[in-house]
């Protein structure tokens, strides 16, 4: 072979390389895969004949700081056993060049003998007890011996994975097998991120359980202050402090992060409206805002601009003066974060609601439906998904209901017209989590059917196509009312000339040990906040196949 082929061939080989390196070091889940020993990646050129044709990491693959990390460089001849063994399976399959390897344990090899199964790849195992001590005593006879053993146990073919155990003194480990780096690399990732998922089942997300936020949060508030007339509170979205013997002082506080998919202004415009809508549910009119964002140090200086600029532009529209708060970039952050932001208002002291104020007799109003933000973000995180099943137009529907995801409108609209005696944004938990609320809050007891909601046939869509319960999943947009039933229809209507639909679904009661939801379905359910909402994993389902 000629120089200049010979350097292209490699220049070829160190590129593909440097990618299948960058896929390994950014995979934290294969971090957990690695052994003691180490891992190595090796990539050899066309019919290798001794380690130096193989590029290998000299130092192998360890871990720093939790995730997967390179000791060295490439090389060529940085690597013997590796290298040995991928010159050996070229013996036997030419396309064969690449291999890694990492951890063995009988629960991970049970599982990638299922995965195997389901992906079609071929599975074997080389048992080092069955070596022959004729084969022992020969130097360089058991890499052949091993090779042919694989290839043996797999039933005549070479195994994509094999296991190498029962050696004495060596560590057991896996061998994944492809026709280069890239390919191997992507592999192993998605092995790892799909053995993790497997053995440790992805932890709770959202707000934490009522029963800490009751018995542990509830009892470290600080110092108690008589001022403060409305303090943390389970479904209470503000809190309520007395400023002087007429006015009172109503503020919220919340986190915001960015949504995969969706652009950098809707991020700005989510964080000012889900911060108003919790300030806006008490019935008082939002003013003031500080927020505080936090940014990964590669944002561009265009994004920072993108997102003030958003910011800036929604309070204006929505009438909030900006006071303070805190802009930076900070390590640690995937995407721009809203660390919190502030919102509040001054009104008089009989100028609020909370959601404990919900009566016997009063109707509970619900607004646009159930699963709102649940619709709009799953169908633009996924939307490809979906545009396979269903309409394009049907589709679209979802994904603009994103601009819906605000009760601002709702609660101001309610308001004005009277009768209003508690209102709540059915945010985490959805639906039946923001009704027990209301009705724990206001020790009352309630009676819905869903047969009387709302029900946009996007939701259902969505709803449908992930298995989520709609009344169970997040719903920042739908705002759970309730009012005297003289106001009822006043509400409804002044909601429907602000383009918001809207309908009774049930009433509140005398009997707190009664709250009960009537499904679709006919059967009768206890109201109560879901022990995980159903949002999350889809959506993290969604993210992973992103990065993926």
């Amino acid at each position: 072979m000629k120089r200049d082929e010979q350097t292209e061939i490699e220049v070829e080989i160190y590129g593909k390389m440097l990618v299948a390196l960058d896929h390994i070091e950014g995979c934290k889940e294969f971090a957990a895969l690695i052994p003691e020993v180490r891992t190595n990646l090796v990539y050899a050129k066309p019919n290798p004949k001794r380690p130096e044709d193989v590029l290998a990491i000299e130092g192998r693959i360890t871990v720093i700081n939790g995730m997967p990390h390179a000791a060295g460089k490439p090389k060529f001849g940085a690597s013997s056993h590796m290298a040995r063994l991928i010159i050996e399976i070229n013996k036997v399959e030419p396309l064969i060049r690449a291999g890694i390897n990492f951890v063995c344990n009988p629960t991970l090899t049970k599982w990638l003998k299922d995965y195997c199964g389901k992906k079609g790849l071929v599975f074997g195992v080389i048992d080092r007890t069955k070596e022959p001590e004729k084969v022992k005593e020969v130097e360089g006879a058991s890499m052949p011996w091993k090779v042919k053993e694989a290839i043996r146990a797999a039933g005549g073919r070479v195994p994509d994975v094999f296991y190498e155990a029962g050696a004495v003194g060596k560590e057991d480990l896996t061998v994944l097998l492809g026709k280069d780096p890239i390919e191997v690399a992507k592999r192993a990732c998605e092995i790892a991120r799909q053995y993790a998922k497997s053995v440790q089942p992805r932890p709770k997300v959202g707000k934490i359980d009522l029963e800490i936020f009751t018995n542990f949060l509830l009892k470290r508030l600080g110092k108690e202050d008589e001022t403060v007339i409305v303090p943390p509170l389970t479904g209470v979205d503000s809190a309520v402090i007395e400023i002087d013997k007429e006015r009172v002082l109503v503020i919220a506080e919340d986190p915001i992060f960015s949504i995969p998919k969706q652009p950098l202004e809707m991020f700005g415009w989510y964080t000012v409206h889900i911060g108003a809508s919790d300030v806006a549910v008490m019935g008082v009119k939002p003013r003031y805002m500080l927020y505080t964002l936090l940014m990964p140090p590669t944002t561009s200086q265009e994004e920072f601009k993108t997102i003030v600029d958003s910011i800036h532009n929604t309070a204006v529209e929505l009438e909030i003066a900006i006071v303070g708060g805190h802009t930076g970039y900070y390590p640690g952050f995937a995407s721009p974060t809203i660390g919190g932001i502030t919102v509040f208002a001054i009104t008089d002291k009989n100028g609020y609601v909370t959601p404990a104020g919900a009566k016997p007799d009063d109707d509970i109003i619900l607004t646009k439906g159930p699963a709102i933000e649940t619709a709009g973000i799953l169908s633009v995180l996924r939307e490809e998904e979906l545009l396979e099943k269903y309409p394009k137009s049907l589709v679209e529907k979802a994904k603009a209901l994103c601009k819906q995801m605000t009760v601002v409108k709702d609660s101001l609209t309610a308001m004005e017209a009277g009768g209003v005696t508690a209102m709540h944004d059915a945010t985490e938990g959805g639906v039946i989590g923001g009704l027990f609320e209301i009705a724990n809050a206001s020790r009352a007891g309630m009676e819905i059917d869903e047969a009387s909601f709302v029900y946009p046939e996007e939701v259902k869509m969505v709803c449908e196509a992930f298995k989520i319960d709609p009344i169970a999943a997040i719903a920042e947009g739908s705002l759970l009312i309730t009012a005297k039933p003289t106001h009822s229809k006043e509400i409804i209507r002044r909601l429907k000339k602000a383009n918001i639909n809207s309908s009774i679904i049930g009433k509140v009661t005398d009997k707190p040990k009664t709250r009960i939801i009537k499904r679709l379905d006919g059967s009768v359910v206890p109201l109560e906040i879901p022990e995980q909402d159903p949002f999350w994993p889809v959506f993290f389902e969604g993210v992973e196949r992103e990065q993926t």
